[in-house]
């Protein structure tokens, strides 16, 4: 079984600054920011978040990233969207570390513990950044049980997310195998590790809630969609999917009924 992070095992909370218009948007989803156009990526510099708070807020993305441009990649985009071309972006862009500071302040005050991640949303055809973007988290009641069920039913439990891995792992805590965590898996990354799967099992099961996750439905021999964090999924989500479950906790019986 292979299972998304944000939105799946974790109940996200997300917050996005419009850049031109300086006002900060509750509760967005990220994907439809990202679809909106063509040329859009969500580019996650893998850093603590905190690291902003003792940064210069007036000084511009690029020194942030100056000499780490290793740490930044693209998580999710509309359309190809070259590691790159992300890094030559941020890197001249005008827009302030004061505005990632701006949403992870927003989100850590309502997310005080566990999961935090800080992003930007590019814009190819603007060369710009045109989202700050900050996310919080908590495990969905009862994430720990389902996967102790889980792993009494058999099943191999795996990780794909498009976050980095120092976000990840707080999954530990939850007994899931760090070995096997794929961090900072794009859409295409995700199918290829069910593709990978497939080869080594008799029988590969994918559970995610966004449209990231769409590629991995389709390729699994189960596609599970929950739509627990309420994210209004599209009608090409719902279409890919096997299954569509309200609540993590109906898994194992998913499982327990198809596998």
């Amino acid at each position: 079984m292979v299972m998304d992070v944000a939105g799946t095992i974790l109940r996200m909370y997300r917050v996005a600054k419009d850049i031109e218009k300086g006002v900060i948007l509750e509760r967005v989803v990220t994907w439809q920011l990202i679809m909106e156009k063509r040329g859009r990526a969500l580019v996650v510099p893998q850093i603590d978040p905190d690291e902003l708070l003792s940064s210069q807020a007036d000084d511009t993305l690029g020194t942030l990233l100056s000499g780490r441009e290793d740490m930044l990649e693209v998580s999710c985009s509309s359309s190809p969207f070259s590691r790159e071309t992300a890094i030559r972006i941020v890197g001249h862009s005008q827009v302030t570390i004061r505005d990632l500071i701006d949403v992870h302040l927003r989100v850590k005050a309502r997310c005080p513990d566990y999961y935090h991640t800080a992003g930007m949303i590019v814009d190819e055809d603007r060369q710009e950044v045109v989202y700050a973007v900050g996310t919080g988290g908590a495990p969905f009641p009862g994430i720990k049980d389902v996967l102790m069920d889980l792993d009494h039913l058999g099943a191999d439990v795996y990780v794909a997310s498009g976050d980095s891995m120092r976000s990840l792992s707080h999954l530990m805590d939850l007994g899931i195998d760090l070995s096997r965590v794929h961090p900072v898996s794009s859409p295409a990354r995700k199918r290829a590790i069910i593709e990978d799967l497939k080869r080594r099992y008799k029988r590969v099961v994918m559970v995610g809630d966004g449209l990231n996750d769409l590629y991995a439905l389709e390729a699994a021999d189960l596609g599970v969609l929950t739509v627990q964090q309420d994210t209004r999924p599209s009608q090409k989500l719902l279409s890919a999917a096997d299954k569509i479950i309200n609540n993590i906790l109906e898994l194992p019986k998913i499982l327990t009924e198809n596998c």
